[in-house]
């Protein structure tokens, strides 16, 4: 089970994966909403994870929250730099292209992280897998956007490395759901809803194993062909669809994996590369649900996602559709729109 000491702001929750056994016990006040917890970064920074009920649970999403409020205090540093001059105190400022891939990556890692933490709620029976899925994802995006950024936060590598063994002894379930497209669609539909009121958890649906897969991913492709989406911008559908494409290729070589332990690096590469499909599906379902994230938000996180999800399964890169003549790449014209000072993330 987890340790009751406190995370470090830049690694992983302390366990692999919640258990039915020890997520409702803890002493102190029980965290009523996840959301609440994950979005109030300021407040997470100052909580102790030992007095928090719903122990486990709640330590992840504090991972989550410090991972991400680290991220955001490096992209702000860099547009700070980068309006004052040429230079900073690390050498020259980040380019446009590089501030907006960062911010891309971090918006990202939001999304995954909000709908994860509605989900302990909404779709409970599947935190075994999402909840690991997310403690990997999100410092490994932070890592990712800050390197950008010239100062990276280092993931903990050894806990990745955990998280995401425990996410390969799911693919069996996992490859299953998404070929099925089964999912807890009433739960699903709760969980994007942002801002709605939650129930608490029901430690009782809580298990290590999330034996019906993972309901944003396995939705995916009603999604993608959905009327929500058909309506979206051209370049947007075509994004949609590579990241569906991809997506199946993933599930293919996520079949073929070995039902037995050990786990082999090329496994870990396919949890990753689950990880960000899941960010995927969690960027497209909550712009889908109606949140305020703008489609250039949309646009430039299925760009560095798509990219992300390419490199992991050993793939030449995308070929991302040119730009308009006259219009600036995705990446610049989100740099062009970020100030330091404010709200900086649009889930």
């Amino acid at each position: 089970m987890a340790s009751s000491s406190e995370p470090s702001p830049h690694t992983t929750a302390d366990g692999p994966v919640p258990s039915a056994r020890g997520i409702g016990a803890g002493s102190g006040q029980a965290v009523r909403n996840h959301e609440e917890l994950l979005r109030d970064r300021r407040a997470a920074l100052r909580q102790d994870p030992a007095a928090i009920g719903a122990a486990e649970l709640a330590r992840q999403v504090l991972g989550w929250a410090r991972s991400l409020d680290a991220g955001e205090r490096v992209l702000r540093e860099a547009l700070r730099e980068a309006a004052a001059g040429p230079r900073g105190p690390y050498g020259p400022v980040a380019e446009a292209g590089a501030l907006g891939r960062a911010a891309a990556l971090l918006a990202a890692a939001e999304a995954a992280a909000v709908l994860a933490a509605r989900s302990t709620h909404t779709l409970t029976a599947e935190a075994g897998v999402t909840t690991t899925v997310v403690s990997a994802l999100v410092p490994a995006l932070v890592a990712e956007s800050t390197a950008l950024l010239g100062r990276p936060v280092v993931e903990n590598a050894s806990d990745t490395d955990r998280l995401r063994g425990a996410v390969v002894a799911q693919f069996p379930w996992l490859v299953h759901g998404f070929a099925a497209e089964e999912a807890d669609e009433s739960g699903l539909a709760e969980a994007v809803r942002l801002g709605e009121p939650l129930t608490d958890v029901d430690p009782s649906r809580l298990n290590s194993l999330s034996r019906g897969g993972c309901s944003p991913i396995q939705t995916l492709p009603r999604l993608v062909t959905g009327p929500e989406l058909t309506a979206a911008a051209a370049d947007i559908r075509i994004l949609a669809t590579s990241v569906l494409a991809a997506g199946d290729e993933l599930h293919r070589r996520m079949a073929e994996a070995p039902d037995e332990p050990p786990t082999r690096e090329a496994d870990r590469r396919l949890a990753a590369g689950y990880e960000t499909l899941y960010a995927a599906a969690a960027c497209l379902g909550l712009w889908a649900s109606g949140t305020q994230a703008e489609e250039l938000w949309l646009r430039a996180t299925l760009r560095a996602l798509l990219v992300r999800l390419h490199r992991l399964l050993d793939e030449a890169p995308p070929a991302l559709d040119p730009c308009p003549a006259g219009e600036l790449p995705p990446e610049e014209a989100l740099a062009a729109t970020l100030t330091a000072e404010g709200p900086l993330l649009p889930f």
